[in-house]
């Protein structure tokens, strides 16, 4: 990861760049997985400002720690940070580098972001105007959780829907196509979109051999659709503001697999289990869902602005996650409006919840493999 000051004296992060870094850019040695991050000696000092010296403060070395140096010193020595951080760091005494986990480093890294740089009345307005949106909305804002490079899987999703949206307006696509005749079969070609009732009755009168001969191939279409412009828009923003971060982390193949895998569960966890089995499901809703569960496994401590009666709310990511999946778990059951797919979100983000250790599993195994740590000094 590079970090250059830009205007104003703030830092930012250097997309996209290769070979060595330029003069100016500070390089510091992060793991994509657990967000840790390795300082070589001077770095946090410069990171926080010419007159600081973190380096300095820190306490006597209370005991081993569990990591070792990265650049083969051996063990290294917890010693903890005063006023900053309650929990040890990690430091080497010989070559004076500092290891920082990743809530650690989110903590003391508040100098290096956005929302750490601004002024005080920079942030009063921004909080504003952010409040001033969310009671129109009431959709969540993320605080600081900046991605590194930029999310093309993610991006490539928003242009599908919208393109299929412009289609479903200009009547190319119709749903009217979907609704069920004899057998359970779609009256009109080219449907999209599965209607629990139909794919059930395929399946009474035909079996397995629906999966073929029916129209089961629409759990893999129906994300593609939308049934308005606030159904759209809101898929779009939470999309977006969740999903970053995680193709990050995934990368953008495991990624894009993941999301089809959360809206097929959660597209076949509807039709099993509706009471609405004459509408045809659209709506990306289901991986979306997916994709929240994977940012509260991996960021649930990252912080979301959110408006509750008229009050801005800062909460830990953890928090509202499980107040949405709650409330989703509520509404399926009370809920008269058939018109929302509760049983798509739930399923969506049990997909999710169960593929993520997973991922992120294979993803520890290729950092290990990727990284090279010198032998360690007898």
């Amino acid at each position: 990861m590079y970090l250059q000051r830009g205007e104003e004296g703030l830092w930012k992060t250097l997309e996209n760049h290769k070979g060595p870094p330029p003069p100016g850019v500070v390089q510091i040695d992060a793991c994509p997985v657990c967000r840790g991050a390795w300082f070589d000696p001077g770095e946090l000092n410069l990171l926080a400002g010419e007159s600081a010296n973190l380096e300095s403060l820190l306490a006597a070395p209370s005991q081993q720690s569990r990591r070792r140096c990265p650049r083969g010193h051996g063990i290294m020595q917890e010693r903890a940070l005063p006023g900053q951080i309650n929990t040890p760091l990690d430091h080497c005494p010989t070559c004076h580098g500092v290891w920082l986990d990743g809530y650690e480093r989110q903590k003391l890294a508040q100098a290096t972001t956005k929302e750490g740089q601004r002024t005080r009345g920079k942030r009063i307005a921004r909080r504003g105007v952010i409040w001033a949106a969310q009671l129109l909305t009431q959709l969540p804002v993320e605080v600081e959780n900046p991605a590194s490079g930029t999310p093309w899987v993610v991006y490539s999703l928003l242009v599908i829907v919208a393109a299929m949206f412009g289609l479903q307006i200009a009547g190319t696509i119709d749903l009217e196509a979907c609704m069920p005749g004899a057998g359970g079969m779609p009256l009109g070609s080219g449907c999209l979109a599965p209607v629990a009732g139909a794919l059930r009755n395929q399946w009474e009168n035909q079996g397995p051999q629906a999966l073929v001969s029916g129209t089961w191939y629409t759990l893999l279409t129906y994300w593609f659709l939308h049934g308005g412009w606030a159904h759209i828009l809101g898929n779009a923003y939470f999309l977006y503001i969740f999903g970053d971060n995680v193709e990050h982390l995934f990368g953008r193949v495991r990624f894009a697999l993941f999301f089809l895998l959360a809206a097929v569960g959660g597209g076949l966890g509807e039709v099993l289990l509706t009471q609405n089995t004459l509408a045809p499901l659209v709506g990306a809703s289901g991986g979306i869902a997916g994709v929240m569960a994977a940012y509260l496994w991996c960021f649930p401590r990252n912080k979301l602005f959110q408006v509750v009666m008229f009050i801005q709310l800062k909460l830990p990511a953890w928090v509202y996650l499980f107040v949405w999946v709650g409330l989703q778990a509520l509404l399926s059951l009370i809920a008269e409006d058939a018109g929302v797919a509760w049983y798509a979100h739930l399923f969506g983000f049990a997909v999710g919840a169960a593929l993520t250790p997973m991922i992120l599993s294979m993803r520890r195994r290729e950092v290990a493999r990727a990284v090279k740590v010198p032998a360690i000094d007898v």
